[in-house]
């Protein structure tokens, strides 16, 4: 039975959706056979993961089982990276309740270590990025032995730009010369808790190395610091 063939447009439209890719590109022959995906990810997505997104999304999609040899995979800001050891990658996030209350944990990798970030607050839809953000604040200030130096002033899941959903997250960070406000983004694609966890990283990871260690840095941490008190206040 012969392959159904789809346009490189209906293609390119299913595997946008994929968690961390950031552009398409599918180039296909003359009968419509692929011949070439080629993938711009984000640089936390495992390359390897992204290839095999690309196949399970084809299949499921569309019937086409696919070589991987034919994915093509680079990385946003890959470069950039290596060259900055100290730069915190987001690993996962983790979303329990207790009764009314939601408490949500913030993995942060870097050089293989993994500092954890905790908030708890009130369980509804309007609080829990708050409470996103708050953990991933306190999962930086872990990793650079830092004490109470960032506070979380506002999130935004509802911003649009270009036609694309975005987060948006404003930091105020505290230091002994003054205070500073950051501002970081992140587009939202399959998972908006996710999108404000990087958009808070965004804000605050090229900064946080300016500031003085409060104390020292074990390999694992788990910084937990209710946030009950600001994820009472609402988003203006």
């Amino acid at each position: 039975m012969p392959e159904r063939r789809h346009s490189t447009t209906q293609i390119e439209g299913v595997l946008r959706e994929l968690r961390g890719v950031c552009g398409v590109r599918v180039v296909a022959d003359e009968s419509g056979l692929i011949q070439e995906i080629h993938l711009l990810v984000e640089a936390d997505r495992n390359p390897k993961q992204a290839v095999r997104d690309v196949e399970s999304a084809l299949l499921a999609h569309f019937g086409i089982h696919i070589d991987h040899r034919k994915v093509s995979v680079a990385q946003k800001g890959s470069a950039s990276k290596l060259q900055d050891p100290m730069r915190l990658r987001w690993q996962d996030i983790q979303l329990s309740h207790e009764g009314t209350r939601a408490v949500v944990t913030v993995l942060l990798e870097r050089n293989g270590a993994v500092f954890r970030g905790v908030a708890s607050g009130v369980r509804s839809s309007t609080q829990i990025p708050r409470l996103v953000a708050s953990a991933t604040l306190r999962a930086v200030e872990a990793a650079h032995g830092l004490c109470e130096r960032f506070g979380l002033e506002d999130v935004s899941t509802s911003t649009v730009v270009g036609g694309y959903p975005v987060a948006v997250v404003l930091v105020s960070a505290v230091r002994d010369q003054g205070e500073d406000l950051l501002v970081g983004s992140a587009l939202i694609r399959q998972d908006p808790l996710r999108a404000v966890g990087l958009a808070t990283l965004d804000a605050v990871n090229r900064r946080v190395s300016a500031f003085p260690c409060d104390s020292e840095i074990p390999a694992e941490v788990v910084a937990s610091l209710p946030v009950s008190d600001t994820a009472q206040t609402n988003s203006n």
